[in-house]
């Protein structure tokens, strides 16, 4: 029996972040690994809104689904298992401190509003993940599932950080996830394991928000052209997304047995 889920971030992982594309190899290891009776999980720090927008999630028959970097798990039939909002405070003093360094923040709500104006680090970050700018929007205490500042690249984002109740998450573009604190990928991934009756799981993933995700991973899998932080921490560094890098992962590790791409 196999008892690991196979566990996969989306942007610069499944699709590269230039055409936004899965690649031929790609998709023919997901196919691969179903046949071969792995359960097959997306793991991404988009929303659900924004992970339907992309078409990953009609690509195949996916087991699960960890949305916001943990804050949102849905099952196979897409239906929720957990669910966690933003503390209000913390929604406050961060929305206070972007408005005083003039960064633009996305509230992750209903509906997805953004705080000001886009600027060029919103229109940046676009570009890298092809996807909807919100409206401009004001926060009145609705619930927030996560938030997405936009500060220059390469930026630590350190005034953020000592903001009680959040971790923020510096992305690959002019970006940082801002996510509940202690809530991850790998806690939403352990509910997926439970839910099965599973024990362990492989990481695939590219950028920072994977970092707790490969902690407790069995096998940690980073992409070639990935965060080299995340390549330090990987047990394996696979090939480029753009030069075949799970199918030549999956490969490696005995997951499939097709050689022909």
């Amino acid at each position: 029996m196999i008892n690991q889920l196979l566990c996969f971030d989306v942007d610069g992982t499944l699709r590269d972040n230039v055409h936004h594309q899965v690649s031929q190899s790609t998709y023919k290891a997901l196919k691969l690994l179903k046949q071969k009776g792995y359960k097959l999980v997306i793991s991404s720090g988009r929303g659900i809104d924004s992970l339907r927008g992309t078409g990953l999630m009609d690509l195949i028959e996916w087991d699960g689904f960890v949305c916001n970097n943990g804050q949102v798990v849905l099952n196979a039939k897409e239906e929720e298992i957990f669910h966690a909002s933003m503390k209000k405070e913390a929604v406050i003093h961060l929305i206070e401190k972007a408005d005083e360094l003039g960064y633009a923040v996305v509230l992750k709500s209903h509906p997805r509003i953004i705080t000001r104006e886009p600027d060029e680090f919103v229109y940046e970050s676009q570009r890298f993940f092809n996807n909807i700018i919100p409206e401009v929007g004001e926060y009145k205490g609705q619930d927030v599932d996560a938030m997405i500042v936009y500060g220059p690249l390469g930026y630590d984002y350190a005034p953020f950080q000592d903001i009680d109740g959040i971790d923020v998450l510096p992305g690959e573009s002019t970006y940082a996830d801002i996510t509940i604190q202690g809530v991850t990928k790998a806690t939403g991934i352990q509910k997926l394991l439970n839910l099965y009756g599973m024990e362990g799981y492989i990481a695939f993933g590219d950028s920072l928000n994977d970092v707790e995700m490969f902690k407790y991973a069995d096998i940690s899998i980073a992409m070639g052209q990935g965060n080299q932080i995340l390549k330090d921490m990987a047990t394996f560094i696979t090939t480029s997304i753009d030069n075949d890098g799970i199918f030549n992962a999956c490969l490696h590790f005995h997951l499939i047995d097709e050689v022909k791409k």
